[in-house]
């Protein structure tokens, strides 16, 4: 409830003659627009001016309170708006005995050297203190009052006799007598202690990990000191019970019975120069001679000495340190090994040209022309050593790529294109930054047409106020516009003008508007959008013109106004929806503890009382403890509640709520896996969970059984040598797969019958399974689909971004989380699930997922009994099939995405994936980064443990690396964009796993500073930090923009661990503080235009965003979110003003324990 207007008397008063207590419990105020402490209860005698008068709990007007007339037009409002923030006083007091840095953010404005050690709040410092003993050595990292009952986070940390952390001790939350900064001088037996029983340490949902709260590394003897054991926390993972990950190092030889142990001989695979030309020809030469390559062999947690080989992986690089060849074995269900080699040529000047995996069989020496176009990887190069051609598997002809004089790419022409003389065209202003992309028509071979590029002396285009972009360079003709990029101002054609009066005018080098094409037939009009900035250089306001009803209307367009406090984070978002001459506004609000970790979303549909969507709250180590969702009483009462706890890796165990339950096992199921493979699924209500699934991997990871019992469903697979599936029974049904290479040819078997077809990209054409013909646009996304009594047509922008859908009689529209059907509002997204429309009264629904992000209760609040009525509830297959179900119109089902019914697939946004047959009809548009698997695999076929945001990449649901530099070259190219474009720094830790047999390097969710520094995120709680990144922002007057500065090496230092910087002149550093010497990692990462040592001419645009979404799953162990204000490449329907991703699941799991945190710039 919000008083509108206080009525004001004659006299111009307002009198109350008794103390008037008014509590309002349901505010339709939508938005705070400052980030302001709202005192719980208030009480005034006198009226102060102001035209708000607000509390988070109730306002008590006193006797004698009166307002005088205000101004004409304006109004006193009065109200109470919920708050969710409760602070103690800072109290951070280093020890002074100690040796010791401390670090402090401040999250509040004023700040100067004048008033730093004033009383204040929690919420408005974060404090680290770094304690150092005798050598310099970091001994314990105290983060202070960061649980969230604002006690501090304690890193204890401990050396050998060499100086080697040879056990990593988790972060424990010390007692809150003690919570001031102080160094704990009994730091690991209070560690110990904790974890012991965290109940007596008050610290619900922590896991219990009596004496095993630490990883413990076992060294070689040797002075190398390499790893030869990896432990992690937990008793089944300790050293002494043998489930580590085990490590060795050698040479190949010249034995070539593989299966052996000891044996380790390799072929030798060369890539023949053509006598003209970039073809190259490949050609096996024997074996490589006795101790010619390193060899590194891994074993995961799951492998036992009976093994033998089976689940080893052996890795083999040359004296280049290029990976030659990497080798997993597997046991097949006969008792034999099976050996999968993947080998990597070179040619002589070290380009990489073929990719030979394991269907091509290479430890044979040979390798035919069928079998090299049908699996293997080609690429060719010019003399510059540019890829001018490659050849991804499931392609029919070489795609092409063509250069300008700067090396910028021009032209691109993949297999159907071929067909047509189509290329896809993309031109530059003199900056370097994409500009327009389309379509150009010339039949010209990419030699003849690269000659005609590389004699243009005209390389970018220009642009005058109130003028469009010039049409100087190439192509000048021919050419079919699908995407226009603007920058720097505002200035630019576009038939409607939408300003912002609030915005800051220093947009030099930002995107301020778009226009793209929709590719919609013979009617392909352009879509216009615009993008306001604040003086921090972050999205304030956006417009976007939308395509309702299949046509563009300058009317029609989508408003979002972005708030952010002055930590930078988000605390509103309202969007206004204008279509047809009226609007639906979705105002946002959203709040977070002191340590950045998110409390609550509340939501208003056209100013309608506040609801609350999710309230949050976390155990003492910063994981998700409970979650309660719905309430339209300002927080004091919530319609469901789900509370969640983990094992002692930090794996998620259960999530348990009175609608849907689930118990994951993993070391304590039936079939015990130490490796992160989930070997039990429990699932129910209330706890009482009935129904149970079963699973078994192979040695190499791939599900080959999932058997329930309760609700009964069951399918056991087979696979070939690149994970495609051969054959799947499921409940006793077989279906047999044929293939030419990795495309499927048929099906057969009592499962589903039928023949594909594919056209040369690799699309299948026709489903003979289903009996649909289909076609595809240049973005390889469904276009149409056929058969008897089914017309399906879908309608993208030049972007990929799905606008509509006809299917029959029935028209779908897409626009920005916001869905139409039949041209009228049926469900607009939110964070968790969507409100349903009910003739203009918007009803919510709440989604429960799993671990993976699968739908499988939706509820909503009965609108006459005012409980909790069940809506939809769903089980699915191993690989997504879902099981008979209580119907429900939700269509977001399996991993969150949406189900195209006429299809039987789900819409991940890059492809659209067929559950019934457990695998992708379309290539993987990122079939390069997983070489070994077929591009058409969904999951690396383990869809209990891997899921894949945007149909592009099977995540875990962090992205891994294969080395330390890769993670942070991923880091550099994901977020240096972002960093340059908000001017503000992003800083995060790079840590080290072993899983699967397999090290790999990933990196945590990063955090932002200001344009001068910047706090590097949390460390994973259950991983080794190796490394640290951060950005440098925009290019800034007096600062060291493009190397590391004083305080850099400082930290890096006092870490033991390297730091990477990306800098806006678009290079990524190391320094070492080891040898104290800086050296360069890449040159290729995005740069700001305004850097005078701008070394490339790389922005957002050029790079792939393979962003994952931030609540894809349940089960986090790395952590990675979107950028603020990004949405995932494929996210296809998520609203823009939702910062998280509203379609994949749970909400949140992104904080984990803040350790190691300093301050870099």
């Amino acid at each position: 409830m919000k008083i509108k207007n206080i009525i004001i008397s004659n006299s111009g008063k307002f009198f109350f003659s008794a103390s008037v207590l008014l509590f309002f419990l349901q505010s339709n105020v939508s938005a705070q627009k400052k980030d302001e402490k709202l005192d719980k209860d208030v009480e005034l005698n006198k009226y102060d001016g102001k035209l708000e008068i607000k509390a988070s709990r109730s306002i008590t007007l006193l006797p004698g309170f009166e307002i005088p007339a205000p101004p004409l037009g304006q109004s006193v409002l009065i109200y109470t708006l919920a708050d969710f923030k409760s602070y103690v006083d800072f109290a951070g007091v280093p020890s002074q005995g100690e040796n010791f840095i401390s670090t402090k953010i401040f999250k509040v404005k004023d700040v100067n050297p004048d008033n730093l050690d004033f009383t204040r709040l929690v919420g408005d410092v974060n404090q680290t203190v770094q304690y150092f003993d005798g050598l310099g050595r970091v001994k314990q990292t105290v983060n202070v009052q960061a649980s969230s009952t604002f006690r501090d986070i304690v890193q204890p940390i401990e050396y050998d006799g060499l100086g080697r952390e040879a056990r990593k001790y988790l972060p424990y939350s010390s007692t809150l007598a003690s919570g001031n900064g102080g160094c704990r001088l009994n730091g690991i037996n209070d560690q110990m202690g904790f974890y012991l029983n965290p109940t007596v340490f008050n610290a619900p949902n922590v896991a219990a990990i009596p004496n095993a709260a630490f990883s413990e590394t076992l060294f070689e003897v040797s002075p190398l000191s390499r790893v030869a054991e990896q432990g992690a926390s937990g008793d089944a993972w300790q050293i002494r019970n043998g489930h580590t990950i085990k490590l060795s190092h050698g040479s190949n030889n010249d034995k070539d019975d593989l299966k052996t142990d000891g044996n380790y001989a390799v072929r030798i695979y060369l890539a023949n120069a053509g006598s003209s030309g970039p073809e190259c020809t490949l050609s096996g030469a024997g074996y490589y001679a006795v101790n010619q390559l390193y060899l590194s062999i891994s074993k995961d947690e799951n492998w036992v000495t009976g093994d033998g080989k089976a689940g080893t992986i052996e890795e083999y690089t040359d004296k280049e340190d290029r990976i030659v060849l990497r080798r997993f074995f597997n046991r097949r269900t006969d008792g034999a090994i099976e050996v999968l080699s993947t080998y990597y040529v070179y040619d002589y000047l070290g380009n990489l040209c073929y990719v030979i995996p394991p269907g091509a069989n290479p430890d044979t020496g040979t390798i035919n022309a069928a079998v090299l176009n049908s699996f293997c990887y080609q690429y060719r190069y010019d003399a510059r050593k540019r890829m001018i051609e490659k050849w991804v598997p499931g392609n029919l002809a070489w795609s092409s790529t063509i250069y300008n004089k700067l090396d910028q790419v021009v032209l691109t022409q993949d297999a159907n294109q071929k067909k047509g003389g189509k290329w896809t065209y993309t031109k530059y202003d003199a900056l370097g930054r994409d500009i327009m992309t389309g379509i150009y028509s010339n039949a010209a071979s990419r030699a003849d047409l690269q000659t005609t590029v590389s004699a243009d002396s005209v390389l970018w285009e220009k642009r005058n106020p109130n003028e469009d972009y010039s049409n100087l360079a190439f192509p000048r003709s021919g050419g079919e516009l699908y995407t226009v990029k603007y920058y720097d101002d505002y200035s630019f054609p576009s038939g409607t003008s939408h300003i912002f009066s609030g915005s800051s005018a220093k947009t030099k080098g930002l995107l301020t508007g778009t226009r793209v094409k929709v590719l919609d037939g013979d009617k392909q009009p352009m879509l216009y959008a615009w993008s306001f900035y604040d003086e921090e250089g972050r999205v304030s306001k956006t417009f976007a013109e939308h395509y309702l009803s299949g046509e563009r209307n300058a009317a029609n367009y989508d408003e979002i106004e972005n708030t952010y406090n002055f930590a930078g984070e988000l605390t509103a978002s309202t969007k206004v929806h204008h279509a047809g001459g009226g609007a639906t506004t979705v105002a946002n609000r959203y709040f977070y503890d002191h340590a950045g970790r998110k409390l609550a979303v509340l939501e208003s549909i056209n100013g309608s009382p506040e609801v609350v969507l999710s309230k949050l709250e976390y155990n003492e180590i910063g994981q998700l403890m409970n979650k309660s969702v719905h309430s339209t009483d300002n927080g004091s009462s919530y319609l469901q509640n789900s509370t969640y706890t983990y094992n002692e890796r930090g794996w998620m165990k259960s999530n348990t709520s009175p609608q849907f339950s689930f118990e994951l096992k993993y070391q304590d199921s039936a079939s015990p896996q130490y490796n992160g493979n989930i070997g039990n699924q429990f699932w129910g209500k209330s706890g009482t969970n009935t129904n149970i699934f079963t699973y078994n991997y192979d040695k190499i990871n791939r599900l080959i059984n999932a058997v329930s019992t309760g609700v009964v469903m069951s399918e056991t697979m087979s696979y070939d040598a690149m994970g495609n599936i051969s054959d799947l029974t499921r409940d006793g049904k077989n279906g047999h797969y044929t293939y030419i290479g990795n495309q499927l040819n048929r099906v057969d078997g009592g499962l589903a019958t039928g023949i594909y077809n594919y056209d040369d990209n690799g699309n299948a054409i026709t489903d003979g399974r289903k009996g649909v013909t289909l076609t595809y646009n240049y973005l390889n996304l469904p276009q149409k689909a056929v058969a008897v009594d089914l017309n399906v047509n879908y309608v993208y922008d030049a972007t990929g971004n799905k606008l509509r859908k006809t299917s029959g009689d029935t028209k779908t529209d897409y626009i920005g989380g916001i869905q139409y059907t039949n041209g009228v509002i049926d469900v607009i997204a939110t964070e968790e699930g969507q409100a349903r429309n009910n003739q203009g009264t918007y009803s919510y629904e709440y989604n429960l997922s799993d671990h993976l992000g699968n739908v499988r209760m939706t509820f909503n609040k009965h609108p006459v009994e005012n409980i909790l009525a069940i809506q939809q509830s769903d089980d699915y297959y191993a690989f997504g099939l879902r099981k008979n179900s209580k119907l429900g119109s939700n269509k977001y089902l399996y991993n969150g995405k949406e189900l195209q019914e006429e299809l039987g697939e789900y819409d991940y946004g890059a492809r659209f994936y067929d559950p019934v047959i457990g695998r992708w009809n379309v290539v993987d548009p990122l079939a390069e980064k997983s070489r070994r698997f077929s591009p058409y695999v969904y999951g690396n076929n383990n869809p209990i443990r891997f899921i894949d945001p945007d149909g592009m990449e099977a995540m875990d649901p962090g992205d891994r690396f294969k080395t330390i530099k890769e993670a942070a070259t991923d880091f550099a190219k994901l977020y240096n964009d972002n960093s340059i474009k908000e001017k503000q720094e992003y800083g995060t830790t790079i840590y080290k796993g072993v899983e699967g047999g397999e090290t790999y390097y990933s990196y945590v969710e990063p955090s932002t500073g200001g344009n001068d520094g910047v706090r590097v995120s949390m460390s994973s709680p259950v991983y080794e930090t190796v490394a640290t990144a951060h950005t440098h922002g925009a290019e800034e007057k007096g600062y060291v923009n493009n190397d590391f500065s004083p305080a850099d090496k400082t930290n890096a230092k006092s870490r033991d661990v390297p730091n990477f910087v990306a800098t806006p002149e678009g290079t990524l550093k190391m320094y070492d503080p080891s040898n104290n010497k800086t050296s360069l990692i890449a040159k290729d990462i995005p740069s700001d235009v305004n850097s005078p040592t701008r070394v490339n001419n790389i922005d957002s645009g050029q790079l792939p965003k393979n962003e994952p979404t931030r609540n894809m799953s349940n089960r986090f162990r790395d952590f990675i979110s979107l950028p603020v204000g990004q949405t995932a490449s494929g996210v296809r329907n998520a609203a823009p003003n939702a910062v998280n991703n509203l379609r994949t699941g749970f909400n949140g799991f992104i904080n984990s324990v803040r350790s190691g945190i300093a301050f870099y710039h």
